[in-house]
């Protein structure tokens, strides 16, 4: 039976090393893609759930002064 010489099982073996090491870095890449989607996912949702909310404070407030009414969100000023 034959075997490979030294210096060829030596670079099969750093070869072989090289690619589980970037198949290990890949499959972390892949769960922290996961995580972050997750993550946009809800902060999509929350930032949907603001725009909702303030619609329907916007409608109370033109209830409150009347249609078309500016308001600065800043300093509380209402123009008409």
């Amino acid at each position: 039976m034959n075997n490979l010489t030294p210096e060829e099982l030596e670079k099969l073996q750093s070869i072989l090393q090289k690619y589980e090491e970037a198949s290990f870095r890949a499959g972390q890449y892949t769960i922290e893609i996961e995580n972050l989607k997750a993550e946009r996912k809800e902060i999509l949702f929350d930032a949907n759930q603001a725009i909702t909310e303030r619609e329907k404070f916007l409608k109370h407030l033109e209830t409150v002064y009347g249609e078309n009414v500016q308001i600065n969100p800043v300093t509380g000023e209402i123009k008409e």
